[in-house]
């Protein structure tokens, strides 16, 4: 089948941050927020339909950064300074390790709008993945980096199951500390299976589908080691990924191609991403092709809203277009 879906955070649109700013001001109260928010979330998930995607987001409007739901609410953890998200004029707060993490309560399940989802399309979760979590946190606790990312993936395994129970059908483990790479040094093969163990320890059992999504460095620097990962599908950043070392691979899973750029905000032509797409899928797979999603590279909060709208509808349209001239259908 060919798909498409989102890959992370939605922009606040224009009316939701107008209302975000007059409430730090205390001119709105809780409930008119929350029903600003409502209103947002609904705008997103309308988009997605629009689009014609296979699966669908609530957006996370209440994610004001990738790790925070866990940070504020995981036992042990204490809300850190603010630090770059990796090469991006964006910031994240730091989780602070300070001692064992517990999961006490539901985490992500508690600030998913489920009354914005609709009942009659597949819906989709996105999560930290093991390893960037405990990259990108301040371990004061743990041995060492690989204990504190075993103990995550744990926690994830709880919320998967949690998330699996609610409705949800797609989960995304988002991984770019994986990938991002500024000074080139080579992954080493160890790193690579600990990473390997610890997604099956937060997927082991798992009856949903599954994807490891990348972005923000070169995808073909994992290979072939990501091919064993215990995932349904592997996702890609197209715009930091060598084109030619992908084409030396054979894949026997779904891939998600991240082929609209979240970071610019130039419209893509779909003619190119079209012709992109179908050299890349002739080469990766053999006889037999696998599932493919078509998708933006990373989260699209990088882009306004309305440049945000137009860049679903070119994944949405990309999609069609290689079922068609494909003959695949889904």
């Amino acid at each position: 089948m060919i798909g498409c879906y989102a890959t992370g955070v939605f922009p606040r649109p224009k009316e939701l941050v107008e209302a975000t700013r007059a409430y730090e001001r205390r001119k709105i109260n809780d409930e008119n927020l929350e029903k600003i928010f409502h209103k947002a979330t609904l705008k997103i998930v309308q988009a997605q339909i629009s689009a014609n995607f296979s699966y669908v987001t609530d957006g996370m409007l209440k994610w004001q950064d990738l790790l925070r739901p866990f940070t504020e609410k995981l036992h042990g953890v204490r809300v850190g300074a603010l630090a770059r998200w990796f090469s991006n004029n964006t910031f994240y707060r730091k989780p602070v390790v300070v001692e064992e993490i517990r999961r006490e309560k539901d985490i992500t399940a508690e600030i998913v709008c489920f009354e914005c989802l609709p009942k009659n399309v597949l819906w989709k979760a996105i999560l930290p993945a093991p390893y960037t979590f405990a990259k990108l946190a301040e371990n004061r606790f743990y041995r060492n980096d690989t204990e504190l990312m075993f103990k995550f993936a744990e926690i994830l395994k709880a919320e998967i199951k949690t998330l699996t129970k609610k409705g949800f059908s797609y989960i995304q483990l988002s991984d770019p500390a994986l990938v991002y790479n500024p000074f080139k040094r080579p992954i080493s093969k160890d790193t690579l299976i600990a990473v390997r163990d610890a997604l099956e320890t937060a997927i082991r059992g798992t009856a949903v589908r599954t994807c490891l999504q990348t972005f923000f460095g070169d995808f073909s620097q994992i290979l072939p080691e990501a091919l064993d990962f215990p995932v349904t599908d592997l996702g890609i950043d197209l715009y930091e990924t060598k084109f030619e070392k992908l084409k030396e691979y054979k894949f026997g899973k779904g891939i998600a191609l991240g082929l609209v750029d979240a970071r610019n905000s130039l419209v893509e032509d779909e003619n190119e991403l079209v012709n992109v797409a179908k050299e890349l899928i002739g080469q990766v797979y053999l006889l037999e092709k696998r599932d493919i999603f078509i998708c933006p590279n990373c989260d699209l909060d990088f882009l306004p809203w309305e440049r945000a709208e137009e860049k679903l509808m070119v994944a949405g349209n990309v999609a069609k277009r290689l079922k068609a001239e494909l003959n695949i259908h889904g």
